[in-house]
């Protein structure tokens, strides 16, 4: 069988905006130009707003990083991809900080006066400078003597990021089985992945006497290397490669799950994540993830 070498670049304005999106076409063509690449497709996803351009790269000329740099004041997402992959069957995501605002256990800590002490923890864990299960078991231990109500109270104060709903019910139209691996906590989790209609959900579990916390998690943490196993725990659950599955996350502790699907995106992410993988959404909102799946929207 023939090796199809066609690669597939989408881009996503952050607005539907006619000068903008003539302006980027503009630019995306005489990019390929100087390349001397031709465009074997055009196809709009949505009227001055979302595009996709197909082509053959043979001599691995095509840099995004340096597509990027001629948009300037553009604010638009993009993402390349292979063409005979776009089809994905499964979404896997992190939940903080990605499918919602918050970071739900600086929310919580709030609640005992140790916000500010949780989050300085937190974004530690983020940006890669504090192991994420050291830096969990530090912060839960903080939370010890918390009453369990106390995550009813984190549940009305959730924010979900721009455009969830909307990806979520538009992937279950479409035959895509969602997974949700987090490394927050139960039943806040459980309240998203239902919000949502997420198909499974995987985080941790406060260890808990009577109605407090006891500071300490049960069972195994959702960590770096478990977001990796889950990756291939469902792969092997649906009989799919990873090249049928599409990722999504924020944070350092999810690099590892990144690299272990077909299609990465960081979402608004930290720098370590932005070095990392060149597809991104820094601009625009979670249906974008649709567009670049070639779903319109």
């Amino acid at each position: 069988m023939k090796y199809d070498k066609t690669f597939v670049l989408t881009f996503v304005l952050k607005d539907a905006e006619i000068n903008n999106y003539k302006k980027l076409i503009g630019i995306i063509k005489n990019f390929f130009l100087s390349l001397d690449i031709k465009i074997k497709k055009q196809s709009v996803l949505k009227k001055n707003k979302a595009c996709d351009f197909y082509f053959i790269d043979d001599s691995n000329n095509f840099k995004l990083k340096n597509l990027k740099k001629r948009i300037n004041k553009i604010e638009a997402d993009l993402c390349i991809q292979k063409s005979s992959s776009r089809k994905k069957k499964a979404f896997i995501t992190d939940m903080d900080g990605t499918i919602i605002e918050n970071e739900t256990l600086n929310d919580i800590a709030k609640f005992l006066g140790k916000g500010a002490q949780v989050k300085k923890i937190t974004d530690l864990g983020l940006k890669g400078r504090l192991d994420f299960s050291t830096s969990l078991e530090n912060r839960v231990h903080l939370l010890k003597g918390l009453r369990l109500s106390s995550l009813e109270e984190a549940k009305r104060i959730i924010y979900f990021m721009k455009g969830a709903k909307k990806l979520f019910r538009e992937l279950k139209k479409n035959k895509i089985h969602t997974i949700l691996v987090s490394g927050g906590f139960k039943p806040i989790t459980s309240y998203v992945r239902d919000y949502l209609n997420i198909d499974q959900e995987y985080s941790n579990t406060f260890g808990i006497i009577g109605d407090l916390f006891n500071g300490k998690t049960v069972g195994p943490i959702v960590n770096a290397h478990y977001k990796e196993k889950i990756v291939k725990k469902i792969s092997k659950e649906l009989k799919i490669n990873r090249e049928q599955i599409i990722g999504m996350g924020d944070a350092a502790n999810d690099m590892n799950m990144l690299l272990s699907v077909g299609l990465p995106i960081a979402f608004k992410a930290q720098d370590i994540v932005k070095a990392n993988f060149e597809n991104q959404i820094n601009y625009t909102d979670l249906t974008s993830l649709l567009y670049f799946m070639g779903i319109k929207n």
